[in-house]
């Protein structure tokens, strides 16, 4: 991998390539991906609603997520060595941040007429914010003394 130091980066720039906020940009990408695969195939090659396939897809991407949040995106754990309370609450966001998307694709779509597939890429801007500020304040911050 490239050293920014290396390339002559601005401070500015190098210390956003080594944030917690690149790294979860990285990682939402890559949970996206999956997300946005899993709600495709369901959709369009099983035939699904795409209300039915959005929540595959958000388990999907729970998983995706989790791991690479816990393993390479934040530097602190608030649970750390309570992996199952961590889970949990991980889930709840998860699952409230899948209310948000439905809520958003049933909205957009249903309502305004746009096609899901738009529909979902909107959402998951709302959702990916979500995540990041509950995730890093519930989560991923030191714990209290």
């Amino acid at each position: 991998m490239y050293n920014c130091v290396a390339m002559n980066l601005p401070p500015l720039i190098q210390n956003f390539f080594r944030s917690e906020l690149f790294r979860y940009l990285v990682s939402g990408v890559i949970a996206f991906a999956c997300d946005f695969s899993v709600l495709i195939a369901g959709t369009e090659i099983l035939g699904y609603h795409y209300m039915l396939s959005n929540i595959a897809a958000f388990a999907v991407g729970l998983l995706v997520s989790y791991t690479i949040n816990i393993k390479w995106v934040f530097r602190h754990r608030r649970y750390h060595g309570r992996q199952a309370r961590e889970f949990i609450y991980f889930t709840l966001i998860v699952f409230t941040a899948l209310a948000i998307s439905e809520g958003a694709l049933w909205l957009w779509t249903e309502e305004l007429g746009l096609h899901y597939i738009w529909s979902k890429i909107i959402a998951t801007f709302f959702v990916f914010v979500f995540n990041f500020i509950v995730k890093k304040w519930l989560l991923f911050s030191p714990e209290k003394d």
